[in-house]
């Protein structure tokens, strides 16, 4: 084959390709920036803006994940039967309203709120762990863990070291990662299986089997112990994530502990996941005690993900942000909001409520990321968002507050990778002391942070705009 049929060759086939790609776009992408933006990576970055469709645009779901709806249905009976003893109809609280809100993630598929809990706002740092490890401790019958990070350091080997110790003790132990945000975790696994525990990653990208693309990840962080005892929010497995020192920055972060019957919900997703990741069906009587009122705090846990029509965690989100009268905080480390999640916020601040937006400060640690984000700084700010950068480190915690009543933690972002195509999980919290530690949490944070001014932000040089201009073309991947 001569040199030139060769070049011919190849250019048709990654013109079939480009073209292929394209079709794909407008067939399956419903947003019209996303259908701008990869069609501007296509055609004006031959070669790579395939590449990147490839890896990040094609949100194909595989045929096992398809299988969690036909589990779903067997699994709720009995997670109902047990959890709707302490279950109080939210609508007897008096919540002003509020309780619309959870009806609409009830419609969305997540489970009711549920009544007598105690729920504890986490410190931050070692402490927060230290918390964490005290209740796998004291687990008599399983620790199930789910990671989006699990790193291969100091507090990874600590936790895996304690994790082992439990399954000694005859503890059933279980941990899901995630394969592309735990790139490095299969030497932990590896020690985990040796020792009697069960341990797997979601959706590994496994050259010779089943190829998933690094799309649609895991971001969840749950650890259940007993069906008793529940962990979720920002903090991954990791030195950083202990340390209120870390390369010389400090890591802000918010995680709850939960007793009471929403562990029950929150055991129910790790259950879906491991099903689907493991292939192992878990046999509810025996994971899903009978619930036992622990106090009086009021939960709701939202799952969300690629693998359902209705994004729970973006709706209820939405309409938190929608049915504001005073005031909504929000505190999270990627802001991308698409169109609508934008005009909520805009139009909120244009009718009145007071809306203040905490978000990671310089350096960033995704750079990428941070330029996309502050594309849509200034439409904020103009329509009277206030806008505050984190100053003493790296803020990475994920809450929103909206009118002193109700308020959530998880792992969702602002952005389209959390409310599109990630899995992700947040508790919904409404009783008066719960929101008013979140509120004093933010608080405490928002005097570290610095007031970004529309007029500052103005003043910011050509190079940055025409960073942040090209950069948010690339938001649908961020």
């Amino acid at each position: 084959m001569t040199p030139t049929l060769t070049t011919v060759l190849s250019l048709a086939m990654l013109y079939t390709a480009n073209l292929t790609a394209i079709v794909l776009v407008l067939a399956r992408k419903r947003d019209a920036p996303s259908v701008m933006s990869w069609l501007f990576a296509i055609i004006f970055l031959p070669g790579l803006g395939l590449l990147l469709f490839i890896l990040f645009g094609l949100e194909r779901i595989p045929r096992g994940l398809k299988k969690r709806i036909a589990y779903r249905k067997a699994l709720p009976p009995r997670v109902a039967a047990v959890a709707n003893e302490a279950f109080t109809d939210f609508k007897e609280g008096g919540r002003g309203g509020w309780e619309k809100l959870c009806e609409l993630a009830e419609k969305c598929g997540a489970p009711p709120v549920r009544a007598g809990n105690k729920v504890t706002m986490l410190p931050e740092g070692s402490e927060a762990f230290e918390s964490i490890f005290e209740a796998i401790r004291g687990a008599k019958h399983h620790v199930h863990v789910e990671e989006y990070i699990f790193r291969v350091d100091r507090l990874g080997q600590e936790m895996l070291d304690l994790l082992i110790a439990k399954i000694k003790e005859g503890v059933q132990v279980r941990v899901i990662v995630d394969a592309f945000g735990s790139l490095t975790s299969w030497r932990l696994l590896k020690q985990l299986r040796a020792a009697g525990g069960q341990g797997v990653s979601f959706m590994p990208l496994h050259p010779l089997r089943r190829v998933y693309l690094p799309n649609l990840r895991n971001h969840r962080k749950i650890i259940v112990c007993d069906g008793d005892i529940g962990f979720l929010g920002g903090l991954n497995v990791g030195e950083e994530y202990a340390s209120k020192r870390f390369k010389r920055r400090h890591w802000q972060d918010a995680h709850v502990r939960i007793q009471g019957p929403a562990v029950l919900d929150l055991q129910r997703v790790f259950v879906d996941d491991w099903e689907f990741a493991a292939d192992e069906s878990l046999k509810p009587d025996e994971f899903f005690p009978a619930a036992t009122t622990r106090g009086d705090s009021r939960a709701q846990i939202i799952a969300s993900g690629p693998d359902v029509e209705v994004n729970a965690v973006r709706q209820v989100m939405f309409g938190a942000i929608t049915r504001a009268q005073r005031s909504i905080q929000i505190a999270t480390p990627y802001l991308v909001p698409d169109q609508a999640i934008r005009d909520a916020l805009t139009t909120a601040a244009r009718r009145g409520v007071e809306v203040i937006i905490l978000t990671q400060g310089w350096p960033p640690d995704h750079w990428p990321t941070y330029w996309c984000s502050r594309y849509f700084w200034g439409e904020l700010l103009e329509a009277g968002v206030k806008m505050y950068a984190y100053q003493a480190g790296f803020m990475h915690a994920k809450v929103m507050v909206v009118d002193e009543h109700w308020s959530n933690i998880g792992s969702a972002n602002i952005d389209n990778r959390s409310l599109r195509l990630n899995f992700e999980v947040m508790a919904v919290l409404d009783s008066d002391s719960d929101v008013a530690l979140v509120r004093e949490r933010f608080k405490r944070e928002l005097a570290k942070s610095k007031r970004v001014t529309l007029e500052e932000f103005n003043k910011r040089p050509l190079s940055h705009r025409i960073l942040e201009g090209f950069m948010r073309l690339f938001a649908p991947l961020l």
